[in-house]
């Protein structure tokens, strides 16, 4: 048995745990990622034949591992790495545990050496295969040790364990933000790939780069953080909101993957620059605008001019073994016709991911939104879109979640909204107070499911009390990796909800609820999203409480010659009232076709250019809101710091 490295990682003493063991890819090389949470031992690899072993000490496997001493993985005869370039050959993966000693088997050829790397999530075994001349390693190649209080004993191979039946759980598909062709291998999909750092010194990974392969993600249990599910507000989900006013000429362009790094899982290293403790991303899109609007108090678009520039800024800074992110947008508009088109508009976001203890997560939230233009954000089913004013919309939301056993837990979330306006508008304030109590279940290690209830009012408006509300609703969530290379979240539910003050037929909905979006993957330039809604927003429409908004939409991206990025969708919403119109009758009832077009090209590796075209149609059983707009967007992107190549 020769010592071939030895890596220091901790100065004193300290417990962890072993949360999961994935493929990986780093530079279209295989490699295997360890997750681990908290401060391990000494970590030594010894090759033993054709088995190299990486000890850990001070170390034990996490409460995902269900109890188990030993567990293994055998790539299925199907398994093909030919779409890495020159990886080596993994005939097994084993990984056990004796006295605090987590030992990882890899069964590679013995001309394979393993070095390692550390990082926030834990640690990256890399295989290198090295010529019959290459000299064997040496310890000048890892770094030094940190200086300790005592010279650490040399790491010694566990004792035998009886060996238990090889274990292979179920590995999700990949996700969505590094796609690649499906891979076969126990019906396992890739992992999110990880880009290279230099070999000699141990530094976070850097963010994933495009072009690397994925691999079997998840071939033993993944840590807590894949339990924690995202907070549901009342009504629709906010992402389905934000991503269907796509479809509008006033809305902003789809942002693509090449601009907007996706956000990443608790520990992961993150993209951007480091500035001290945080790590920033940074950019600036310059849009030239030519649309339709409806500043005037009437339904009738008016045509408008103008240039808006929005710099963003995203910053994320640890927090114990959490985390807080924060999130800024201003929306500069100028040389508009029209006052209330040239005034800004914002968007901020504040959010805290914190573990405490072992089981419990805690998660905070506040959004805020001010603009004029926005009138989603107020309205999320669209029937404000004509006589605008100034707003400002606040979002609070909090949750944890607690794990009750190996693959269930407890999700607690509630939280208020207020909308204000600043000047007269065809819409009123109003207050939303939402709680939601659950069960989730994690059928993969990617895939998780929660059922719910949740309870949301809306206090009576000062100004139009017919609004006043009081709701249950029952729902079930999927999120995660649903078929390999289909990944989202979405939810279907019922809902009962009451309405006091509303006028006659209105006063009271029961029926079915849904909402959330699904992304097919098809290369890393290609895909195609679908968003679906059913909702009841509040109604500022005669003496309707509500109406029940009914929306579908599917956008996508696929690529052309020349660099070209072609860009588009498609949606229909329904949006139907309760009480009978004064005018008709009957209750009002509006049908709205939505659908744009465009081209993207990068200028430069950091700097993209699009055009885009947008239309809406909106037919209604009221003269007053039959209406077509339409619009042209000319953007300019430039991400600042490189931080999504």
């Amino acid at each position: 048995m020769n010592l071939l490295a030895v890596l220091l990682l901790a100065v004193a003493p300290a417990s962890a745990r072993v949360e999961g063991v994935s493929l990986a890819a780093v530079d279209s090389q295989l490699a295997v990622r360890v997750a681990l949470s908290g401060r391990p031992g000494m970590v030594a690899v010894h090759r033993e034949g054709d088995v190299a072993r990486v000890s850990i000490t001070e170390t034990t496997l996490g409460r995902n591992f269900a109890g188990g001493t030993r567990f293994a993985w055998t790539p299925a005869p199907d398994f093909d790495l030919e779409m890495l370039s020159g990886s080596t050959r993994l005939d097994r993966l084993e990984v056990m545990v004796a006295d605090s000693e987590v030992s990882v088997l890899l069964h590679v050829p013995p001309e394979v050496s393993i070095d390692i790397r550390r990082d926030r999530r834990g640690l990256l075994l890399l295989f290198r295969e090295e010529s019959a001349e290459a000299p064997p390693p040496t310890m000048a190649q890892a770094p030094p040790p940190a200086p300790a209080p005592e010279p650490a004993p040399a790491p010694v191979a566990p004792p035998p364990v009886a060996a238990a039946p090889a274990v292979a759980p179920p590995s999700p598909p990949p996700t969505p933000t590094e796609p690649s062709e499906p891979v076969t291998a126990m019906a396992a999909a890739a992992p999110p790939a990880e880009a290279a750092a230099p070999v000699t010194e141990p530094v976070a990974t850097p963010a994933p780069t495009a072009d690397t392969a994925e691999l079997a993600r998840g071939l033993f249990p993944t840590g807590a953080a894949a339990g924690i599910a995202a907070s549901q507000e009342p009504a629709a989900g906010a992402s389905v909101n934000e991503l269907y006013a796509q479809l509008f000429p006033g809305g902003a362009p789809r942002t693509t993957a090449e601009t907007v790094e996706p956000a990443v899982e608790m520990g992961e290293a993150m993209p951007g620059v480091p500035f001290g403790p945080l790590r920033v991303q940074a950019g600036l899109d310059v849009r030239y605008i030519d649309a339709d609007t409806f500043v005037e108090s009437s339904g009738e678009p008016v045509r408008d001019r103008y240039l808006e520039v929005v710099p963003r800024i995203a910053a994320t800074a640890p927090v114990s073994d959490g985390r807080v992110t924060f999130e800024y947008m201003p929306f500069l508009r100028a040389f508009a016709t029209y006052d209330q088109i040239n005034r800004s508009s914002h968007r901020m976001n504040l959010g805290l991911d914190l573990p405490v203890g072992p089981s419990v997560t805690l998660r905070a939230e506040d959004s805020f939104v001010s603009g004029t233009l926005d009138t989603r954000e107020v309205d999320p089913g669209g029937e404000y879109f004509y006589g605008l004013g100034q707003f400002r919309r606040n979002t609070l939301s909090g949750g944890m979640s607690i794990l009750l056993g190996q693959r269930s837990s407890l999700e607690l979330d509630g939280g208020a909204r207020t909308v204000r306006f600043q000047e007269p508008s065809t819409f009123f304030d109003y207050d939303t107070r939402f709680a939601t109590a659950g069960l989730g279940y994690e059928l993969s290690p990617n895939l998780r499911a929660i059922v719910a209830y949740q309870y949301d009012t809306v206090p009576t408006p000062a100004e139009r009390p017919e609004a006043e509300s009081r709701a249950h609703n029952a729902k079930v969530t999927l999120s995660g990796d649903i078929t390999p290379l289909l990944t989202g979240e979405i939810f279907a539910g019922y809902r009962d909800q009451k309405n006091p003050n509303a006028g006659e037929g209105g006063t009271s909905y029961s029926g079915f609820i849904m909402g959330g979006s699904l992304t097919r993957q098809f290369s890393r330039r290609s895909d195609v999203t679908f968003f679906v809604n059913r909702s009841t927003p509040a109604s500022a429409f005669e003496n309707n409480a509500f109406y029940v908004f009914t929306a579908l939409q599917g956008s996508g991206r696929f690529p052309l010659p020349l660099q070209l990025q072609a860009q588009g969708g498609l949606g229909y919403q329904w949006n139907d009232y309760r009480t009978a119109s004064a005018e008709l009758g009957i209750p009002r009832e509006d049908r709205i076709l939505a659908w744009y077009v465009g081209l993207r090209r990068p200028v430069h590796r950091q700097l993209f250019l699009s055009a885009t075209y947008r239309r809406q149609e909106r037919r209604s059983n009221l003269d007053a809101f039959d209406v077509n707009s339409d619009g042209f967007i000319f953007q300019l992107e430039w991400d600042i710091f490189g931080s999504n190549p």
